[in-house]
């Protein structure tokens, strides 16, 4: 660091800590807003809690959001559902998923959207959360169905969402720089780095909250809540395969932000040592990671 850049970190230090501060104290009285789910995600989410649900009805609600559709229909008839013939209509779609993948899509093109940012200086690193948190979501899921002992679409859903307060943060974070910047003299100096800075040490309350908020599944909500920390009273927890899952991906280099080498390979060891997977596992469940992104 240069003298010239001392201003500039101490700024950072103190938004970071100021935000901090913010996000606590609005949790402690219940007036933090958060982006609800999307009217059409949370009618079809609340259809799926019901044992019997009838799946025409849930292809009625998704048809009143065209976006929401096509992606959908675009799901269904991709490599990875494996059908032979092309769909073409939402209750095909809907019936190929079958209820546990259509939740996830729902939770997922939810979650995407929180991920979008109009801003150019911070839309890189927003693309680079989000690409970073499906490949924790794909890692996640299927390190659970090589290990066994919990639901793979609820480790997806957990690895998908471990990151998901960072965007909310980035939003409060840029309110605040814009209020800052009417009542000062100075430039706008936020950029991608320091964005990336400041989230990093306050997300994962905003994103406790958020899956609380959108009534998620329990085992989801605690793998959000605890995968900051390896439990070795609950070795094959869900939290631990995410943790797992998110150290595996950052040796990968799908990650925004700095690394710890050193830190990041010992998070792997003892994710190993946990949970009882070796080398082979982790090259079965990262063997794929490349063409999510081609």
């Amino acid at each position: 660091m240069t003298v010239s850049d001392a201003p500039k970190i101490e700024m950072q230090m103190r938004l970071g800590q100021q935000l901090e501060a913010i996000v606590t104290r609005r949790l402690a009285s219940n007036q933090l807003v958060l982006p609800p789910l999307p009217a059409v995600a949370s009618k079809c989410l609340n259809l799926l809690r019901i044992p019997d649900f009838e799946l025409p009805e849930a292809a009625t609600i998704i048809e009143s959001d065209p976006i929401l559709a096509a992606r959908l229909l675009r799901l269904a008839n991709s490599a990875a559902m494996g059908g032979r013939d092309t769909i073409t209509t939402i209750i095909g779609a809907v019936t190929r998923l079958g209820a546990v993948k259509l939740r996830a899509f729902l939770v997922e093109a939810s979650a995407a959207r929180l991920f979008e940012s109009n801003d150019r200086r911070i839309v890189e690193a927003s693309r680079g959360l989000w690409a970073h948190s499906v490949a924790v979501a794909h890692v996640s899921r299927d390190l659970m169905s090589i290990r066994g002992g919990g639901d793979p679409e609820m480790a997806y859903l957990g690895g998908l969402l471990h990151d998901v307060g960072k965007p909310i943060i980035a939003s409060m974070l840029l309110d605040a720089e814009r209020s800052l910047a009417q009542t000062s003299k100075h430039s706008r100096w936020i950029t991608g780095d320091d964005w990336i800075a400041v989230v990093q040490r306050t997300h994962r309350k905003v994103g406790v909250e958020l899956v609380e908020q959108w009534d998620l599944p329990t085992e989801v909500r605690a793998g959000v809540r605890d995968c900051g920390e390896y439990d070795g009273n609950d070795r094959l927890s869900l939290a631990n395969i995410v943790r797992f899952a998110n150290a595996v991906v950052k040796r990968r280099g799908i990650y925004v932000g700095p690394v710890d080498k050193d830190d990041t390979d010992a998070m792997v060891l003892i994710g190993q040592s946990l949970l009882g997977i070796d080398d082979k596992a982790i090259k079965r469940a990262t063997d794929g990671l490349a063409k999510l992104f081609t």
